[in-house]
């Protein structure tokens, strides 16, 4: 009924006698000679072309098809109700459903998308409907001459893609950086830098600990290494002079000043006083080790950030105690994400790293995505085995959450390619979908045959072939034959309207 109702109504009166086709003809008149042959005619006029065709030659022209929507003759006679210029009359498809007969349609009477516009045809506000204000609404015009104002729609390509077969498999989003970073020394809390939300860059400090116990302790081993540095120079100061005490009476071995057990003695404090060197050596660094340890210490008073993310928990509060491994804070890095989805290993044969795969957000959004790895260890009860994906963007402006779940269309089977059109573009209407395609400037309505999505695309067996150009916005308002102002993606205003 829609397309009866649409295509009986495209004609407009006003053209009279001519024999010209409307715009809405012309753009199902292929090989442009200026008539519909059988194999050209679509909807009402295929149905009825024999009627249409008064004399008999196998094609239709303007003033034929004219006559027969408009109740007139292919002569330029008056539409039936409408002698003498007066109210032009329903025509014959409209008469049928004029169930009363008074020459107009009720509310109830009206079908199709005369029902769905009827306030809007009925412009005198009686409640019905005449020849005439049918005809101002179907061919934009004010019950005269002339068709539709241009319709501003975006259009799209038909094309042809490889497609394969995907079954969803439920995963979620894993921050490979995360955890709770943890206090390396005690003591208690005397600032906390960040709070729960707040990005933090690696290395940034995200508490306090109280650093005056621990300065004090630095200072006091620093003391130490100085005065075992001094103790260590003495000592050496001493062995120096023994040695060379000892030179000494090594040159008079053979005078008669030489002493025996003068010389025995000072080999005896050479070895004691190198012994008192070494171990000043070594509480020297012991002490600087205590000192670097008391450093350390002191610096670790400061928590920093091991990795950039956000803080997700805090743990503590300034003035609590923390012992060693006390948790401050969780970090996760938002910006280094993989996926895992837990994937049946009867479909692992598709799956291989390096493999690009489709994801589906929750909001319907499709990402790409390649395994990373297929963790070999197998659940005993559900037969699956763990799959990392890497999202080809991450960052921090990519909106993904730690364990926000996504949809993994695993592919299954072989691919192959097919006809595909934007889902923007189906207009479905009593269980049928068509779409409307672009000829020669105006809009046509064809009716497809669509099969699986594909991402923001529906396969399409029937009815359209790769380069057809499509209405994706705009196209709820179309009329059989409008002309069309196509313009940009950006440009456009939702649906075609203005105010979105």
């Amino acid at each position: 009924m829609l397309a009866c109702v649409l295509l009986a109504l495209a004609a407009s009166p006003a053209q009279g006698q001519s024999t010209e086709l409307s715009d809405r003809a012309k753009a199902l008149d292929a090989n442009g000679n200026g008539t519909l042959e059988k194999d050209e005619a679509r909807g009402p006029v295929a149905a009825n072309f024999e009627t249409i065709d008064k004399n008999g030659d196998g094609s239709l022209d303007g003033a034929e098809i004219r006559a027969f929507f408009t109740g007139g003759d292919a002569a330029g006679g008056a539409p039936a109700g409408g002698e003498g210029g007066g109210v032009p009359g329903l025509s014959p498809q409209a008469q049928a459903l004029d169930a009363n007969g008074n020459g107009t349609l009720e509310k109830d009477e009206a079908r199709g998308p005369v029902a769905a516009n009827f306030d809007k045809i009925d412009t005198d506000g009686n409640g019905a409907l005449d020849g005439a204000e049918l005809r101002a609404f179907f061919t934009g015009g004010g019950g005269g001459s002339g068709g539709p104002p241009p319709a501003t729609v975006v259009v799209d390509t038909v094309i042809e893609e490889s497609v394969g077969q995907t079954t969803p498999i439920i995963g979620r989003f894993v921050a490979r950086q995360a955890g709770a970073v943890a206090a390396r020394i005690s003591g208690p809390v005397l600032d906390m830098s960040v709070d729960v939300g707040d990005r933090v860059a690696e290395g940034a400090v995200i508490a306090r600990l109280d650093q005056e116990r621990l300065s004090l302790e630095r200072d006091r081993y620093a003391a130490v290494v100085s005065q075992q540095s001094a103790n260590l120079a003495a000592e050496r100061a001493n062995l120096e002079k023994r040695r060379n005490e000892l030179k000494r009476l090594e040159r008079i071995r053979k005078s008669a000043a030489f002493s025996q057990a003068r010389y025995d003695d000072l080999v005896q404090d050479v070895a004691t006083q190198t012994g008192q060197v070494a171990e000043t050596r070594a509480q020297l660094v012991q002490a600087e080790t205590q000192l670097q340890q008391a450093e350390r210490d002191l610096a670790d008073a400061e928590i920093r950030a091991p990795f950039a993310g956000v803080v997700s928990e805090t743990h503590t509060e300034v003035g609590a105690y923390l012992s060693v491994g006390s948790p401050v804070v969780t970090i996760i890095n938002d910006t280094n994400l993989d996926i895992e989805a837990d994937v049946p290993t009867s479909r692992l044969s598709g799956l291989t790293p390096g493999t690009p795969v489709t994801v589906r957000l929750d909001n319907g959004e499709t990402k790409q995505a390649t395994v990373r790895a297929i963790v070999p260890n197998e659940n005993p009860r559900t037969r699956t085995r763990p799959v990392r994906l890497t999202p080809v963007v991450t960052g921090p402006k990519s909106g993904f959450a730690d364990n926000q779940s996504v949809t993994v269309l695993v592919p299954v089977g072989s691919s192959g390619t097919a006809v595909t059109v934007s889902k923007d573009a189906i207009i479905e209407r009593g269980g049928a979908m068509s779409v409307f395609t672009v000829r020669n400037g105006v809009a046509v309505p064809t009716p497809v045959v669509v099969g699986q999505g594909v991402g923001s695309r529906f396969v399409v067996t029937d009815g359209l072939k790769p380069g057809d150009q499509v209405v994706v916005r705009g196209n709820e308002g179309l009329r059989p034959g409008q002309r069309l102002d196509i313009v940009t993606l950006g440009s456009a205003p939702a649906n075609g309207r203005g105010g979105g």
